[in-house]
């Protein structure tokens, strides 16, 4: 009776087993899917979105073969290794699928990088299109989101890799440049979601655009002057290239729809005001040689320390920023490296970031009422219950905030020099 029971329970396994171990019905082969790279959307004409969709074609070779397989190719919207599509649609994941109408593979999500919407499309609201892509399963979460001054498909267009041949490693070294320049944050599908359902801070997303090249004169001056702190958006910057597509500052929301900017220098000062300013170089103007700059690598030396509170009944924040700078260059020679100078110079550099950091918050209150900064997270301790918190709505309190600024900044290194010696010529010793 035992070997009986045994031989029922073997009999029962064995099929339970034999089915784990074979293949999944639904599997799918690497190369019987093509994975976008960038979506973008614009308004629609004749249905509600305009989504242009970017795939790479994975060809040891995009530029090779003849001139008429170039021209060809050219005209098929080859960019740079990839195909680019656009279409028309009632929503993305319906018009994602509408494209593989044209194409020889599905086409898939997984590896997606950025999601890119024009500027006038956000200013109306993506906060339903974004809660679609939520739920859906191949939405990669990291991807970044982006708005475009501009056409989404203008911008896509002219996303090429002009180095190598993986547009998918352009894309994500331009993301790095984050950590060394501060001019753009890192801010991911998840980072932008999850602030559209805060009560404490309202979402921010990478701005960026086509640069036609137009910025850059061409006349001669006789001493050009020193500009320094002049912050850029996208299309502004004073450049030739290769390249047109730049990432420079910030676009804000209000809610889910987009209700202003910041520029390249306003967006440093907001990532040293949130602790998420890894390193960048800085020019200020030397005091003593107005004309001429004293080069700065800045890093945060520690988070940033917030206390915030009621006093009579108005919402005050006390923010503390510690910063550090190591001198890179000081074109007039002035010998701030000595120890009797290290304190002008730190109160140079202090001024100057102080100001803007004071600026941006201000621009933040008085121009857009958002608090992006997140210090929502920190008055909600004030408060006993939830219920509590969102009756109060700080967000629409938080124009009326006493923000209190702190800034420290220490000069801990002075790079590879330790004396600024003068130039010498047949008149003698130069300091400019």
């Amino acid at each position: 009776m035992l070997m009986l029971k045994r031989f029922y329970v073997l009999f029962l396994i064995v099929p339970i087993i034999l089915s784990c171990l074979s293949g999944c019905f639904d599997a799918r082969e690497i190369d019987d899917e093509i994975y976008a790279i960038s979506v973008g959307v614009d308004k629609g004409v004749n249905n509600k979105l305009r989504i242009t969709v970017q795939y790479p074609t994975y060809k040891s070779d995009s530029g090779g073969g003849s001139s008429e397989d170039q021209s060809m190719a050219q005209s098929k919207n080859v960019q740079g290794g990839s195909n680019v599509h656009t279409i028309e649609a009632p929503t993305m994941l319906e018009g994602i699928d509408m494209l593989s109408m044209a194409s020889s593979r599905r086409i898939s999500l997984i590896h997606t990088k950025w999601l890119i919407f024009s500027e006038d499309f956000a200013k109306l609201g993506i906060g339903g299109y974004l809660g679609g892509l939520e739920r859906f399963r191949e939405t990669r979460t990291t991807m970044s989101i982006v708005i475009t001054k501009g056409k989404a498909e203008d911008f896509i267009k002219e996303n090429e890799s002009n180095i190598g041949s993986s547009l998918s490693k352009a894309v994500e070294l331009l993301m790095a440049q984050a950590n060394t320049t501060g001019y753009f944050p890192q801010i991911t599908f998840s980072d932008f979601y999850r602030n559209l359902l805060s009560s404490y801070k309202q979402s921010v997303a990478l701005y960026g655009g086509v640069n036609n090249f137009k910025t850059l004169e061409d006349k001669d001056v006789e001493e050009p002057q020193l500009v320094t702190g002049k912050g850029f958006l996208p299309g502004e910057l004073p450049r030739r290239g290769v390249e047109k597509r730049e990432l420079v500052g910030l676009a804000i929301f209000d809610g889910d729809k987009m209700v202003g900017t910041l520029d390249s220098y306003e967006t440093t000062f907001y990532m040293m005001l949130t602790g998420n300013f890894v390193s960048g170089r800085v020019s200020i103007p030397d005091k003593y040689s107005p004309n001429h700059a004293v080069v700065l690598d800045l890093h945060n030396s520690r988070k940033p320390k917030v206390k915030a509170y009621f006093k009579n009944g108005k919402p005050i924040i006390d923010l503390k920023i510690s910063m550090e700078a190591e001198l890179y260059a000081i074109q007039a020679r002035t010998e701030y490296e000595k120890p009797n100078m290290i304190n002008d110079i730190e109160s140079q550099i202090k001024e100057f970031l102080f100001k803007g950091m004071n600026d941006t918050i201000k621009k933040t209150q008085e121009e857009y009422g958002v608090d992006i900064f997140g210090f929502g997270g920190w008055m909600a301790g004030n408060f006993f219950t939830i219920d509590e918190w969102e009756k109060y709505n700080w967000l629409s309190h938080y124009k009326d905030a006493v923000i209190n600024l702190d800034l420290q900044l220490d000069v801990r290194r002075t790079g590879l020099v330790f004396n600024s010696s003068s130039f010498f010529s047949t008149k003698g010793a130069i300091k400019k």
